[in-house]
């Protein structure tokens, strides 16, 4: 009578290099059903404990003549670098020694053997993939440091796969039926294949155990999407202002700009031409779906690729009310206000001094004798002359001319301070009675006239005969 429990066969796991073959454990019909539950119950297994980080490393070909880098782990770090990590679970009693075997394989079913080579430390030299051996009763884990994926070209694509035919690497048995036109080249995942070799030096080969999905830095197509500035990050909630963006490199046909707050989604409004150089895009913001808000809304905005639903990291975005003085001009007119203000009240009282100190000085010329008129008005024209270019001599002997004399020393002489008249000082003075009205010129015009004056002397003095009519004599 034949067992209630039919035979069991698994297909192989594929073939470790150096190693006869990579079998899976036969269960034969001989073997009672309880027995046969009870080693499968027992058989250990192998787990990915830390799953390499998706993101961030970039394929490098051969011919860049530098490190592939390493393959760092999904909760790595700049602080804390970790590594991807597999663990031997279950019983282990009489396990002398795992092998273990990593190849890369497509990111999609069937997964296929993929052209891409792993390199490192633990990678023979050629074959693309890696092979470590560790006893699981010292440490039950394993971390793969130093392994980096060599990138191949199209052109390269067979040579690389048919290497993987020849060390029987087919880890999930696909038998190389497709072709390669569809294949992803910028994303893989690492496939781990078992071997358990026991005390009584039997082998055991467990089941293929494959990683998430990492993808090559460098594609746009499944590149981490980064948004790095915008040059607006407040605007009406009513939207339609038009918002710069840099990012990473985006695909323009596989890209949207998303804003989102809680349960409330919209999409920012561009076209692909607005997309420059796969770095800058220009859009404009979508309404928020309250229109009606009295203070500021922060929402999210986040960029998103079409074909995988992958996002960036956020970035704030304000929304403020429709009537909102989005560039402070409120509060600009208002400074500007109070800064012309201040600077009239300072005019006036700088303008009341003066006029002060300007009356004061009529009222004390009235008081003085003749000879204190004359010295006042002297030092009056000295500290007015002092700010031109003429010279301390020149003026001393322009004041001891007659003319000028006679002026200084008359009664009525009010200096032209620029001040408002003031009581008692008589309105209808003027220099008209004099030969020169001294008082309507400028320092220039003094000054020409003053050299008029000086050529005279400066030619008697030179030797040179002055001549003068009868009138003069």
């Amino acid at each position: 009578m034949s067992s209630a429990y039919p035979s069991r066969v698994t297909p192989s796991a594929g073939r470790a290099p150096g190693s006869s073959s990579f079998k899976t454990p036969y269960y034969s019909q001989n073997q009672g059903g309880a027995e046969t539950l009870e080693q499968l119950l027992d058989k250990p297994k192998l787990v990915v404990v830390e799953e390499p980080k998706d993101r961030g490393m970039r394929f490098r070909y051969e011919c860049e003549g530098r490190s592939a880098g390493s393959i760092l782990g999904a909760s790595s770090t700049d602080t804390n670098k970790t590594q991807p990590t597999i663990e031997i679970q279950g019983p282990i009693d009489r396990l002398k020694r795992v092998t273990v075997t990593v190849s890369l394989v497509t990111k999609d079913l069937p997964h296929r053997p993929h052209p891409h080579c792993l390199v490192g430390k633990d990678c023979p030299a050629d074959l693309g993939i890696c092979v470590v051996s560790f006893n699981p009763h010292s440490n039950r884990r394993h971390s793969f440091a130093n392994l980096g994926i060599q990138c191949v070209r199209r052109k390269e694509i067979e040579v690389s796969l048919e290497k993987r035919r020849r060390q029987n690497i087919d880890p999930f048995q696909t038998g190389h039926s497709k072709g390669i036109e569809d294949m992803d080249m910028n994303a893989v995942r690492l496939c781990f294949q078992c071997e358990l070799e026991w005390e009584d030096g039997r082998k055991d080969s467990l089941g293929p155990v494959i990683s998430k999905p990492v993808y090559d830095k460098k594609a746009t197509t499944t590149s981490e999407l980064k948004i790095c500035t915008l040059n607006q990050y407040r605007g009406s909630c009513k939207g339609g202002m038009e918002v710069f963006m840099l990012c990473d490199k985006v695909q323009k046909d596989d890209i949207e700009i998303l804003f989102k707050r809680e349960s409330w989604k919209a999409n920012g409004e561009f076209a692909q031409t607005d997309v420059h150089r796969q770095i800058a895009i220009v859009f404009k913001t979508p309404p928020y779906q309250d229109q009606d808000i009295k203070e500021e809304v922060e929402v999210k905005v986040v960029l998103r690729r079409v074909s995988d639903q992958m996002e960036s990291e956020s970035v704030t975005f304000t929304y403020l009310p429709h009537k909102w003085d989005v560039y402070d001009v409120k509060r600009k007119k208002a400074t500007l206000k109070r800064d012309i203000s201040f600077s009239d009240k300072s005019c006036a009282t700088e303008s009341a001094s003066a006029s002060d100190h300007g009356f004061c000085f009529f009222q004390d010329i009235k008081t003085m004798s003749p000879d204190e008129r004359q010295h006042g008005n002297q030092a009056m024209l000295y500290s007015d002359l002092g700010d031109s270019d003429i010279d301390e001599e020149t003026v001393a002997q322009l004041i001891n001319l007659p003319i000028i004399s006679n002026i200084l020393s008359d009664p009525n002489l009010v200096p032209s301070s620029g001040f408002d008249p003031v009581p008692d000082i008589n309105p209808t003075f003027s220099f008209a009675s004099y030969p020169q009205d001294f008082a309507q010129y400028n320092d220039f015009q003094f000054n020409m006239l003053v050299n008029e004056i000086q050529n005279p002397q400066s030619e008697l003095q030179e030797g040179m005969v002055q001549v003068k009519t009868e009138e003069e004599l």
